[in-house]
């Protein structure tokens, strides 16, 4: 195997890794249950939650409980997307995974 093949690989075991702690946090916690994908978009391994909850109140609750359980740091009122919102936020656990959270408030949910 290529060291670069090798390198993907113990990325993507970094953030599965990682991504077991999460899901342990949300049980010990009681987090709300999300989304999650690992991706690794060529700048190391990442983590994706995405809050999908039918209720966009409860959709930007499940945001903000799991960007504080994160410590996760949010774009200062979320990115604009026509009348809706995209929230989002992001941090690197101590293994060096990204961590980014998202939650898409559209704007007939406002």
């Amino acid at each position: 195997m290529s060291d670069a093949l090798d390198e993907r690989h113990g990325s993507q075991q970094r953030a599965y890794a990682t991504l077991g702690r999460l899901l342990e946090l949300a049980d010990t916690e009681q987090l709300p249950a999300i989304s999650w994908t690992i991706t690794d978009g060529g700048s190391g391994p990442t983590l994706v939650g995405e809050c999908v909850a039918t209720d966009p109140v409860q959709r930007r609750d499940d945001f903000e409980v799991w960007r504080r359980a994160l410590g996760a740091e949010a774009w200062p009122g979320g990115l604009r997307r026509g009348k809706g919102v995209h929230l989002h936020a992001s941090a690197i656990d101590e293994k060096g995974v990204s961590i980014s959270l998202t939650a898409d408030i559209l704007a007939e949910e406002i």
